[in-house]
């Protein structure tokens, strides 16, 4: 008897045993099952919020590019107008126009004079802001402007090219960049005042670059109306032997393949009291020293005289006096 006791109560012990030591793999599998599935979704939301955070930051550039380039535009604008301003106020020409420009546009300033057109609205004025928006969106931004140039690539605008390294990084160090933007824009120079008129008249006659829509200027029966309301207006046209609208600003006279060029109207000097000269009305040449053969032309005021090389650009080779 007391053998069967024993031997039932070791089953029952085995059988607890075996129970509880299932029970145990049980409870064992189902903590490691909810951690590893726990520990999938924390990296889940991880990823999924680091990809959420790198979308907007991605979105953030694009936008940021698109201001740069809205600000460039303004600041190459107004730094186009303070450059005219120094000309205007100080009766000189620009002795560099690119250095000129590139202290404007990211300083304000003109041979270290403060230029009031440029007050808060220069390059660097712009991407301040940007900067102060962007920390609001928990984003650093950094700037480093490695060149700023101004050049023609037509006659009637100015291209200016900035390029940039823009550096971003979220606050919290989920993901950062170094990104090279190369950025241009181009602004009319139609509007603007040409700084040959105002040196050469002691800032008395100013005239404003405005290109002719004339394209005959002597009619079927060698009419000069055309002609005549071109000059009166000093309209523009362009001409390969003429200085291109930078070059005016240094007073520099060359020719270029962006160049342009007026007549210059000889009854506004003379309304002006500014002394006139007996010289082709073609304004590089009216304004500078080349020694040309001029000629009068019919039907056009006695002050009126084309060089021998533009009598064909503006049709008068029949009506030379």
């Amino acid at each position: 008897m007391g053998s069967n006791n024993s031997r039932g109560e070791g089953m029952a012990l085995n059988k607890k045993s075996i129970f509880f030591s299932i029970t145990a793999i049980a409870l064992i599998t189902i903590t490691i099952f909810s951690l590893t599935i726990y520990t999938k979704y924390r990296l889940r939301d991880k990823v999924m919020v680091t990809e959420t955070r790198i979308n907007s930051m991605n979105n953030f550039i694009d936008d940021v590019e698109k201001d740069v380039e809205r600000g460039i535009y303004i600041s190459g604008f107004r730094a186009l107008m303070s450059m005219e301003q120094y000309i205007t106020d100080n009766g000189i020409f620009l002795y560099d126009t690119n250095f000129c420009f590139e202290e404007a546009f990211l300083n304000g300033t003109i041979n270290n004079s403060q230029m009031g057109l440029m007050n808060e609205s220069t390059f660097i004025n712009w991407t301040k802001r940007i900067k102060e928006q962007a920390i609001k969106l928990d984003i650093i931004t950094d700037f480093n402007i490695n060149k700023i140039s101004i050049y023609h690539e037509e006659p009637w605008a100015v291209s200016i090219a900035a390029n940039i390294t823009l550096s971003i990084e979220d606050v919290k160090k989920t993901a950062s960049w170094q990104r090279p933007l190369y950025i241009t824009t181009n602004i009319s120079i139609q509007e603007f005042e040409d700084p040959l008129y105002v040196i050469n008249s002691y800032g008395r006659v100013t005239n404003i670059i405005i290109k002719t829509n004339i394209t005959d200027f002597i009619g079927p029966n060698n009419e000069t109306t055309n002609l005549k309301t071109h000059v009166n207006n000093s309209y523009y046209i362009e001409s390969n032997t003429s200085p291109s609208f930078l070059m005016r600003l240094e007073g520099n006279l060359s020719n270029s393949s962006y160049g342009i060029e007026s007549l210059v109207n000889l009854e506004k000097f003379q309304t002006q009291e500014v002394p006139i000269r007996d010289r082709s009305v073609v304004d590089y040449i009216y304004f500078g020293d080349q020694t040309t053969t001029n000629h009068n032309i019919q039907d056009m005021p006695s002050w009126f005289k084309l060089d021998g090389e533009h009598l064909e650009t503006y049709e008068c080779e029949d009506l030379t006096e």
